[in-house]
């Protein structure tokens, strides 16, 4: 054999010995780990973060005190005094009836009474002298029957005559039981009595009706409905909706309807963000003012339940208005600087603790016991002496085992 051909062979059994420690040396990686570059995984860095768990609800503000103003009289409004958006104070007028026709009403309720009063006084004189006369009927009839039964007796009158004498009697006791008395003096029936009863509380309401007649406002607030004109009777408004809606926009607040799941969280006095697109960007603050002591069906659910809770704003802004829809966050947990990584990343152990996945720096994995702090939709918070920020955690790794290469991707 020539020596170049000596040399060609030589050459070639030491790539093809290469080539046998490289794959030699990849089955032992893939063994491993997955290869030098090792098993791809999804990695993210613990971080300081500020976390907040919260229960984010929407309501349209509302003033803390509202009052519909409605009139049930059938007279004619002849002044509106205010308009939407006017101050008033409490006991301001409103509006005002027409009073002419109240005056009319009253005058006739007036004669009413006093015809009712008339007739009822002429009754009960007549009644009076008709008792009277009953009473001495009756004593004419007892003494005649007590002369007669006497007479009778010794033959002086008839048997016939004797009864004519007691039957007298008694149709006079009759007659004197048909009267209702009292010291002498007869009393009305109870139709007599409703008839002047009925005149007299006409008339008392028609005199509450002229007092009613200025309709006023009973709260401090702003006028925030005006549902009828001039011309228009008070209780004919649009739509049957009240005359006046009083609202006391100084203090604003939200009716919430907070889930059975979540009310166990809610407490009164706890702290609320709220934000309303009309402040562009601003928040102002707020405070759970109360929680209803009972619940009600969620709408749209045929099982959940829900709580009515009111949200109090403890903060003004001249742009917030009643009636725009607002987004209160009520803050239940606040954590400042947690050392926060997504809830992928944990294994959770259900008391308080967990465990995760670290990557070394040979980019090996190593399992860390940590305890679990704050959790929010998305982060959770890890507590542990050997967590620093920085470390970056598998997502989704609690099947890997300490010491696989892995090659990572940072989420």
């Amino acid at each position: 054999m020539s020596e170049k051909k000596k040399k060609f062979f030589s050459k070639k059994k030491i790539i093809v010995g290469a080539v046998i420690v490289v794959l030699a040396v990849g089955g032992f990686q893939l063994l491993r780990g997955g290869g030098e570059s090792g098993m791809p995984v999804n990695v993210a860095a613990v971080a300081k973060q500020d976390l907040r768990d919260s229960i984010i609800l929407k309501a349209p503000l509302e003033g803390t005190e509202t009052v519909e103003i409605v009139s049930n009289l059938h007279y004619e409004v002849t002044a509106i005094n205010v308009k939407e958006g006017d101050r008033v104070i409490k006991g301001q007028i409103l509006a005002v009836l027409d009073s002419e026709a109240m005056a009319d009403e009253i005058g006739s309720a007036q004669d009413a009474l006093a015809l009712a009063q008339a007739q009822y006084e002429d009754s009960m004189r007549s009644k009076q002298l008709a008792y009277e006369q009953a009473v001495q009927n009756l004593q004419n009839a007892q003494k005649d029957a007590e002369r007669n039964a006497a007479l009778f007796e010794v033959g002086g009158i008839s048997a016939e005559e004797n009864e004519k004498s007691q039957s007298a009697l008694l149709e006079a006791e009759a007659a004197i039981k048909g009267y209702r008395v009292q010291n002498g003096k007869v009393l009305g029936d109870a139709y007599e009595l409703e008839n002047v009863e009925a005149a007299r509380n006409t008339l008392a309401r028609k005199q509450e009706s002229l007092s009613d007649g200025k309709i006023i406002s009973p709260i401090d607030g702003t006028v925030t409905r005006v549902n009828i004109n001039v011309g228009r009777f008070a209780d004919e408004t649009d739509d049957k909706k009240p005359m006046f809606v009083v609202e006391n926009l100084q203090q604003l607040q939200m009716q919430v309807s907070v889930s059975e799941y979540d009310i166990a969280d809610i407490v009164p006095g706890q702290e609320v963000e709220i934000s309303a697109d009309i402040l562009k960007g601003e928040k102002v603050s707020g405070v759970v003012e109360r929680i209803s002591p009972t619940g009600e069906l969620k709408e749209g659910s045929a099982a959940e339940r829900v709580i009515p809770t009111v949200i109090r704003l403890t903060e003004n802004n001249e742009n917030l208005i009643a009636g725009v829809n607002a987004k209160a966050e009520i803050i239940i947990d606040e954590v400042e600087g947690a050392l926060a990584v997504p809830i992928e990343a944990v294994q959770d152990n259900g008391d308080g603790t967990g465990t995760v996945r670290r990557v070394k720096e040979d980019n090996t994995i190593e399992t860390v016991a940590v305890k679990l702090g704050l959790e929010t939709d998305l982060l959770i918070q890890i507590i542990g002496d050997d967590i620093q920020e920085g470390d970056q955690l598998v997502l989704n790794g609690e099947d890997l085992a300490d010491g696989t290469l892995v090659s990572v991707s940072v989420i």
